[in-house]
């Protein structure tokens, strides 16, 4: 079980090991996301759901979960389920907000493995390094007998390196993300009026409803492939509750993301303009 609109890998992961994923659509309430805890409570209640992936932060919708954990702990202590916490992106987040793992909200729950790494703060993933943390000591035996430990001494010196020194250069990172995050939305509002956008409470991804100006089977990151020349992921690839969305990567200098928003607003209104003119 999950919330949607989802990390692919998590329904492939489903998939992988022949099991039924159970969706739990996110409400959406003019781009801002909460959990519909009646939809939860009943699909946790079913005697075959028996793990819960939570994201947290949530990828796309970069909510930060905060009153809601409490609320979760009481589903997940009630129904008796697994939970794999993933929590890769909770240093990137505004500088008003706070991460909460969930850990701390179910401090001797026994059935609780969180996962994090410094691959998405410190642009890590080439040294394929994380953290998984396993309470159950069964569930651990099991994890190390058939886990591949990739122990590569550079590896563990650059994590231990940025979890160490790499603070100064996050908080600049947290501030640049905050204004590219501002100048998104200054510039869908001057350019695509119509697109629902909200800035994320965490991670670097911009998530962007287009629907007023796309139809929902339209393959919007083709679309964008070849109208703008950019590189962008559809909703298409988060599993459900995502029709007309797309995630942007604002991780990057100010100068690319202004010529891809420019870019991405042309196009949109180009074939609008065409539209309009066939029509």
């Amino acid at each position: 079980m999950f919330l949607t609109p989802s990390y692919a890998y998590f329904k492939y992961a489903a998939d992988f090991n022949s099991r039924e994923s159970v969706c739990c659509d996110l409400k959406n309430e003019d781009g801002f996301y909460t959990v519909d805890f009646d939809d939860l409570e009943r699909k946790a209640a079913d005697p075959k759901t028996t793990l819960f992936i939570l994201c947290n932060p949530h990828n796309p919708t970069g909510r930060v979960w905060t009153e809601e954990l409490r609320r979760m702990g009481d589903v997940i202590r009630r129904h008796g389920l697994w939970v794999i916490s993933d929590e890769i992106h909770c240093d990137l987040l505004r500088r008003d907000q706070r991460h909460i793992p969930l850990g701390k909200v179910l401090p001797d729950y026994d059935r609780l493995v969180t996962c994090m790494a410094p691959s998405k703060t410190f642009h890590l993933a080439g040294l394929m390094i994380s953290n998984i943390l396993i309470r159950s000591r069964a569930l651990r035996e099991k994890w190390l007998a058939r886990h591949y430990n990739f122990d590569n001494p550079l590896s563990v010196a650059a994590a231990q390196a940025a979890y160490e020194k790499g603070e100064p250069w996050l908080e600049e990172l947290r501030g640049y993300l905050d204004e590219n995050f501002a100048f998104t939305g200054q510039h869908l509002r001057e350019h695509l009026p119509k697109a629902t956008f909200r800035v994320s409470q965490a991670t670097y991804l911009a998530w962007v409803n287009l629907s007023a100006y796309f139809e929902p089977d339209e393959h919007l990151p083709l679309f964008f492939a070849y109208k703008a020349g950019v590189l962008l992921e559809g909703g298409n690839m988060f599993v459900q509750h995502s029709d007309c969305f797309i995630r942007l990567n604002l991780a990057c200098p100010r100068a690319v993301l202004q010529e891809g928003l420019l870019r991405i607003c042309g196009a949109v209104n180009e074939k609008h303009t065409e539209k309009y003119l066939g029509e």
